[in-house]
């Protein structure tokens, strides 16, 4: 399997993993850098409101967020948030929140590719892996 590149900002992106084995090629690249690493289990994710809660809590997001799409990009816009080497997102268990909310999983996508362009702008590494295996 292709190793991910994880510390190439310009190569930073959303992934989809769809076998356990590629989840744990990804898991083991994440151990080798110095990126933060951020699991978000999204199991009982089922609307907007759930995920925003999610998002804050799991990623210990600062008090003004403001749970909707603006505040989201803000706040993983955020330096003091980020850190200095980049990050990897690793959504699992997203697939019953993509079927049942068509519009705000296009609207979680569409802002996390947003803030994806926003720190390779800045050489900073950040990814996204959306686990549809657990």
């Amino acid at each position: 399997m292709k190793p991910f590149p994880l510390n190439n900002p310009k190569a930073a992106s959303i992934r989809h993993l769809n076998t356990a084995v590629a989840v744990q090629h990804m898991e083991n690249a994440c151990k080798q850098t110095a990126l933060r690493y951020h699991i978000i289990t999204c199991s009982n994710v089922h609307n907007k409101s759930q995920l925003f809660e999610l998002l804050a809590t799991s990623l210990a997001f600062p008090d003004y967020f403001g749970h909707n799409w603006d505040a989201l990009y803000d706040v993983l816009c955020d330096d003091h948030w980020m850190g200095e080497h980049g990050i990897v997102l690793h959504f699992r268990s997203i697939a019953a929140f993509q079927r049942q909310d068509a519009h705000d999983w296009s609207m979680l996508y569409e802002t996390l590719e947003d803030a994806i362009d926003y720190w390779r702008s800045l050489n900073l590494p950040f990814w996204v892996f959306f686990d549809h295996v657990f």
